[in-house]
């Protein structure tokens, strides 16, 4: 099989982690071949300066795919979304104009290739699955299934926090995403 070894790493993560996720080969497959060739568009959910610059944060510092960046970030929003208080999710959405774009409910069902893979987990939409993240093991599922290790939720937070905090968002959010998201000190 004359496979490249990315491709062939991506494969095996995806394939890995179907088990736990109880999706079948065919939507495996389509994950694999739409990520492994950058056929997502991520422009759908990048549509601001700031969700461009982080976007590109991400990338840079976590050596993540675009598509790794917008998933991560919309399973730990999706989370946040379902824990925090409305007034500081809030005003989490209007320290970083664009950020509802990365949300649970929109990241990746605007990455085509991936929802189908995310939404099958349980039988729902791409969004309902998204919706229903309540906890880091929740978040930990789809950072797998976007071929991402559990550790990276933390790495991810952390950039994330940093960046948010650079945008203005009030220390009192910050500190409780931090802590939501099983992180301290930045």
């Amino acid at each position: 099989m004359n496979m490249q070894p990315s491709r062939l790493l991506a494969a095996a993560l995806v394939l890995a982690a179907a088990p736990a996720f109880a999706f079948n080969l065919g939507d495996a497959a389509k994950v694999v071949a739409g990520a492994a060739s950058q056929n997502v568009d991520v422009s759908k959910v990048a549509t601001t300066p700031q969700t461009t610059e982080l976007l590109n944060v991400l990338t840079g510092q976590l050596g993540v795919t675009p598509v790794q960046a917008v998933g991560g970030t919309g399973a730990l929003l999706g989370m946040a979304q379902n824990n925090l208080p409305a007034a500081d999710y809030s005003q989490l959405l209007s320290a970083v104009p664009g950020l509802e774009k990365f949300s649970a409910n929109k990241a990746l069902t605007n990455l085509g290739a991936l929802s189908g893979v995310l939404g099958s987990q349980q039988g729902s939409t791409a969004s309902g699955t998204l919706g229903q993240l309540s906890t880091l093991g929740d978040v930990s599922k789809t950072f797998g299934a976007l071929g991402m290790e559990s550790s990276m939720t933390g790495q991810f937070a952390r950039v994330l926090l940093d960046y948010f905090g650079q945008q203005g968002l009030n220390s009192g959010v910050l500190n409780t995403l931090g802590s939501l998201w099983g992180v301290t000190g930045g």
